[in-house]
């Protein structure tokens, strides 16, 4: 039992015991400054949030750009970067999992929605980045200008293939572009597209990599090159557009498809669920999120089963689990991954404790749910809710996550979707949690309306800018904490957690409370060097 190895600190005469001496060599008892994470967390009745802890520096011998943040979301599925949008209506849509996507990780599109319409956000995400387009819109001969015209309008392309029935697989004839249509007069619209398509047509013969695509593409000089068989029939389409983002983003994270991977929300309880999920998987999810936060019951365990007997090759996370009881359940069904973090995240904006007293602080359920999971059933854990900046990121990676899900550190950004306001001089974006009031509405009818209690509210969040700026800046502060631990890799970092090399200790109440104010101050104020720390302290109650 862990609680029987935890005993107080009395004088010098430290115990060797549990502190990792023989691995790390050392014979000074002195010099074994902080605790094991296996000490802090097992052998206290306490649970500990993200600001309670801190961890000990490391010995540094490297810089902080050698250190490499790529690590696993599920057994199947590695990324560049640890940091996941939330599935949250303020936070994830298909512009926010785009850009997360380009930059090396991933986003996981909300399910506050219709399913269409999430379905629609999936396609626009994997159409976004193509190696080979393996299923290019396609129109005939006999289609006109003004069906181009909806189809750019609708999806944005501006040039489509010309086959002889309009279909994939078709043979092909010839190819409109936006040069062809652009001088049409608005009353000559309706012109049959085979009057003014090219005939002579660059195109790639089959068999092809996707290599040689490129560079007789870049040769011809032409954006987009056909791919055909033998019979002239058209099979593909590469791009000139996708080759740029490429060479602009060389880490993206996509498929085996060359396509951007992307994951999708499904909020269990609802009578759809299972065919949400299912159409989900069919237009190119690459990883399923369950969200058992209203019903984490038989009804998920159902709805694991059921979508890995169907659909083995689709990974599935679940979650949110604060409890080994809770993730065992759900490890022994098979899922890839587990979401840790309570339904109901302490502090903030949330007021689900006026409705419910259950939960846990979130680095003890990181530690103590995450450790169990990834000894005992080998498959990652990923941290959230209740990460609100970079150093609970980096303290969640320290105590076992291999990912991290942001919610409010994006919901500023201009990637996430609504309106900017303007309050007291600042541009501000309205952000809410996973279950607001106005997306049950939207979802659940007039009789389950009583049985469901909203435990977020919205408020508002500073404008960020672009996450293509705020990202690489949260993964700097990462990898400079990482360096201060004396830790190249998230491999390393579970390692030495795992040994007891990595030490940490509690801090005080006041002192937790005393930072916090002061941040908050030095936010607020248009001169924080001269506000006098105990003002901040005062003014926020500290």
């Amino acid at each position: 039992h862990r609680g029987d190895s935890y005993g107080p600190r009395s004088g010098s005469g430290r115990s060797a015991e549990g502190w990792g001496s023989a691995a790390m060599g050392w014979e000074d008892d002195v010099a074994m400054d902080g605790w094991t994470a296996e000490k802090v967390f097992g052998g206290c009745p306490t649970g500990y949030g993200y600001d309670d802890i801190t961890f000990l520096p490391g010995h540094v011998s490297f810089e902080a750009s050698d250190v490499d943040l790529g690590g696993k979301l599920t057994n199947r599925i590695s990324l560049r970067m640890p940091l996941l949008s939330s599935p949250v209506g303020t936070v994830t849509e298909s512009e926010m999992a785009i850009k997360m996507a380009l930059l090396g990780s991933m986003g996981v599109i909300h399910g506050n929605q219709s399913a269409e319409a999430q379905a629609a956000m999936i396609q626009r995400v994997k159409r976004f980045v193509n190696g080979f387009i393996l299923e290019p819109f396609v129109l005939g001969p006999k289609n006109t200008v003004e069906d181009l015209d909806k189809l750019k309008a609708e999806h944005g392309v501006g040039g489509v293939p010309i086959t002889e029935d309009g279909k994939l697989h078709g043979k092909l004839i010839g190819w409109v572009g936006a040069r062809d249509t652009d001088t049409i007069p608005e009353e000559d619209r309706k012109r049959q597209l085979q009057h003014i398509m090219v005939k002579k047509v660059v195109m790639g013969q089959e068999p092809i990599s996707l290599k040689e695509a490129t560079d007789l593409l870049r040769k011809a000089k032409v954006g987009k090159l056909p791919i055909v068989d033998a019979e002239n029939r058209l099979v593909s389409l590469v791009c000139r557009s996708d080759v740029k983002k490429s060479r602009e983003y060389p880490n993206m994270s996509v498929n085996d498809s060359n396509q951007l991977m992307v994951g999708a929300a499904v909020l269990v309880g609802l009578e759809d669920d299972y065919e949400r999920a299912k159409g989900l998987v069919g237009v190119g999810a690459d990883v399923l999120f369950l969200d058992g936060s209203v019903d984490a019951g038989d009804r998920l365990l159902d709805l694991i089963k059921r979508l890995k007997a169907e659909n083995p090759e689709t990974d599935i996370i679940a979650g949110p689990a604060c409890s080994c009881r809770q993730a065992k359940r759900l490890a022994e069904l098979g899922v890839d991954a587990i979401l840790i973090g309570s339904s109901v995240p302490p502090g903030g904006f949330d007021f689900g404790s006026a409705s419910s007293a259950v939960g846990r602080p979130e680095a003890t359920a990181m530690f103590e749910v995450g450790t169990y999971i990834r000894l005992n059933f080998g498959i990652p854990a990923i941290a959230g809710p209740g990460i609100f900046c970079v150093g609970h990121a980096l303290k969640a990676i320290c105590l076992g996550a291999s990912a991290v899900l942001l919610s409010e550190p994006l919901a500023g950004t201009d990637e996430a979707p609504g309106a900017q306001v303007l309050r007291d001089g600042t541009w501000m974006k309205l952000q809410h949690s996973e279950e607001p009031l106005r997306a049950l509405r939207s979802r659940l009818s007039a009789k389950h309306m009583p049985d469901s209690i909203p435990r977020h509210i919205s408020r508002a969040v500073p404008c960020q800018g672009s996450v293509t700026g705020l990202v690489p800046y949260m993964l700097q502060g990462i990898r400079a904490g990482m360096q201060d631990l004396g830790l190249k890799s998230l491999p390393e970092l579970h390692k030495a957690l795992d040994g007891g090399d990595l030490r940490l200790e509690c801090r005080s109440p006041l002192s937790a409370q005393l930072m916090a104010a002061a941040a908050q101050i030095a936010r607020q104020s248009p001169k924080p060097e001269v506000m006098p720390f105990f003002v901040a302290a005062q003014q926020y109650g500290a």
